[in-house]
């Protein structure tokens, strides 16, 4: 396994197929820190993504999100999951709930952690498919045809009054809880993970993101940027860069990965 550096970028090819990625974080115009963590891990024939937005302040929140994401890298370099979507769900839904546990666990063990949690959005990549996994409000985003498409859905307060109808989607996006979480990593000893599958064709783009992303672009805007010709480094660059200019009040994050057509290894 190769282990990826956090804000590290990287194009990378497997036989018969090519798969472009990269990840950037960004700590904002306003936070002195950046409680985000991400990363990209790689396989035999898998690619692990990962974004954490952690809460709880300096410290307690860098630590959450840490602990999660070192806690994904260590377990997919020592025990990956078998090459089999069975496999990939048991792993994410298995590994994110031990993540959950030692997170809270630290949290109840020591005081300067007391109340600390973080979300967390994490895909791995196999044979034209993406296995999602996500607790809180990171997001995933599908790109394809050029159209966009949210395929996780918010662990919010207000994304769950939008299900039963007592908010409008316009209005949830201005409501002043919209940042209140329902479920978190570390807030419970136990939780449940929401994990789905999904095909990523030739030409698709997955983008995960912390909501310092989301709640300053659209999926319009979204959707513009990653049907452009820029490269894949170069969106992700133009989507931190649009947040900042929006406002950048939060943490940014962003993976994106670009599974180009069919070709040989070079």
């Amino acid at each position: 396994m190769t282990l990826m550096p956090l804000a590290a970028s990287c194009g990378r090819k497997k036989r018969g197929e090519r798969m472009e990625t990269v990840f950037r974080t960004d700590v904002g115009n306003v936070r002195r820190h950046n409680e985000d963590a991400g990363g990209l891990f790689y396989g035999e024939g898998m690619t692990l993504a990962v974004v954490a937005d952690g809460m709880g302040g300096h410290r307690a929140g860098d630590v959450a999100s840490g602990m999660v994401v070192e806690a994904l890298r260590d377990s997919w370099q020592d025990h990956p999951p078998k090459n089999e979507i069975s496999d990939i769900k048991d792993w994410l839904r298995a590994e994110i709930k031990r993540a959950n546990r030692a997170v809270y666990n630290k949290s109840i063990d020591e005081a300067a952690f007391n109340g600390m949690g973080t979300t967390v959005v994490a895909s791995v990549l196999y044979k034209g498919t993406m296995v999602v996994a996500h607790v809180g409000d990171s997001r995933a985003y599908r790109l394809q045809s050029r159209m966009i498409e949210q395929i996780t859905s918010d662990h919010s307060l207000v994304n769950e009054l939008v299900k039963k109808g007592e908010l409008s989607p316009e209005e949830a996006e201005n409501h002043p809880r919209k940042n209140v979480l329902t479920r978190a990593i570390g807030t419970e000893e136990e939780i449940d993970v929401d994990v789905d599958v999904y095909d990523f064709p030739a030409r698709a783009v997955l983008l995960l993101c912390s909501d310092g992303l989301s709640d300053k672009l659209g999926e319009m805007d979204v959707e513009a940027m990653l049907s452009s010709e820029n490269s894949i480094i170069e969106a992700a660059d133009a989507l931190i860069r649009e947040a900042l200019a929006r406002g950048g009040e939060d943490n940014i994050s962003v993976i994106l990965a670009h599974h180009d057509e069919e070709g040989t290894d070079s």
